[in-house]
């Protein structure tokens, strides 16, 4: 298979994929070495190494194909080769003695040969880094520990700078709304006095421009007929997780999230629908944005206070406190948050 075999078509290809494919491999990798994204040699394996730099030109070129290679990735990758765009350099400063990992996971439960120490004030260029929980997945450019370039760190031990501007830890404004259509769910067609979730879901996916599947009647109903047809349960968190992604976006739902994530979401201008206990049986609302004191929130069902419901009123862009979150968002601990963007 070569690059260009893909344009025209729906072919898509794994990270798997493409890793059994040597020729193609060394394709993509020719052009991440022109682009000074990946050191060389092209050695044809689909490495650690190859797949963080791929993701990274994928988000710096905003390609939309998370995880898997296809036509719009291919159109971008020979455009970068033509205008041979150079890379933004990522440095990753350490703040304090830390341990690289294996796995996201606290020290004391790995092994000698699965973690690694670094002290503080040492410098580190990078291929690539993703957020994973409290860690970060970091591919080193020109370093390997116990022979790999791809580990773990944990975020509060490090500064991370692209174009010598600070990109980790964030600075937050105090105050952030985005423009998410609001929609009340008394006016669904179907069960509109339970449809907090499906209709939550709507106001994320049409904030994203994402393609219907028709077009008659409201978003809400639609998902709601789709749901029926694919046999989803819209009671399930990881039902809804795949209307989301059936309709072309990302839903990294979390059963642990915290506030600071939905912030960092929302700073991005994603929404994140949260499960509640603002009703007996349970209830779904969207955060549109935040201040110092607390969430906006979009509510389907209303105004909501401590006697209850007012639904002849808006719940669009309700300020609910942080405190009142944590009381009937996560009682229990647990915080059920749908991070959910194109």
């Amino acid at each position: 298979m070569e690059l260009k075999d893909f344009l025209g078509t729906d072919l898509k290809y794994d990270v798997k994929t493409i890793a059994d494919d040597e020729n193609l491999t060394c394709e993509i990798q020719a052009i991440l070495i022109d682009l000074n994204m990946l050191n060389p040699p092209i050695d044809g394996i689909f490495g650690p190494l190859t797949t963080a730099a791929l993701h990274r030109f994928q988000v710096h070129q905003k390609s939309g194909e998370p995880g898997y290679l296809g036509e719009k990735t291919i159109k971008k990758l020979f455009d970068a080769k033509e205008a041979n765009i150079p890379a933004t350099p990522i440095v990753l400063k350490t703040k304090k003695d830390t341990i690289l990992k294996s796995k996201p996971l606290q020290s004391s439960q790995l092994t000698d040969l699965e973690k690694h120490h670094i002290s503080a004030d040492q410098e580190f260029e990078l291929l690539a880094y993703v957020p994973v929980r409290n860690h970060f997945r970091i591919a080193f450019r020109d370093h390997k520990y116990n022979n790999t370039g791809v580990w773990y760190i944990h975020e509060k031990h490090i500064e991370i700078y692209e174009k010598n501007q600070i990109v980790h830890p964030k600075s937050k404004p105090e105050h952030i709304r985005i423009k998410v259509p609001y929609k009340p769910k008394l006016d669904d067609w179907y069960n509109p006095a339970g449809l907090s979730n499906i209709t939550s879901i709507a106001s994320c996916l049409e904030f994203l421009q994402t393609n219907r599947k028709s077009n008659y009647g409201k978003f809400e109903d639609e998902l709601y007929e789709y749901a029926l047809s694919q046999g989803y349960s819209r009671h399930n968190p990881y039902h809804l997780v795949k209307i989301v992604r059936d309709y072309g976006c990302q839903d990294n739902f979390k059963t642990n999230a915290t506030i600071a994530e939905i912030q960092d979401w929302l700073l991005v201008e994603n929404p994140v629908v949260i499960h509640s206990y603002f009703t007996s049986f349970g209830h779904l609302i969207v955060g549109v944005g935040f201040d110092n004191e607390g969430l906006f929130i979009h509510d389907p069902y209303g105004e909501w206070s401590s006697t209850g419901y007012r639904t002849d009123l808006s719940g669009a862009y309700l300020h609910y406190s942080y405190r009142l979150i944590r009381n009937i968002c996560m009682p229990d601990g647990n915080f059920w948050v749908h991070f959910i963007s194109k």
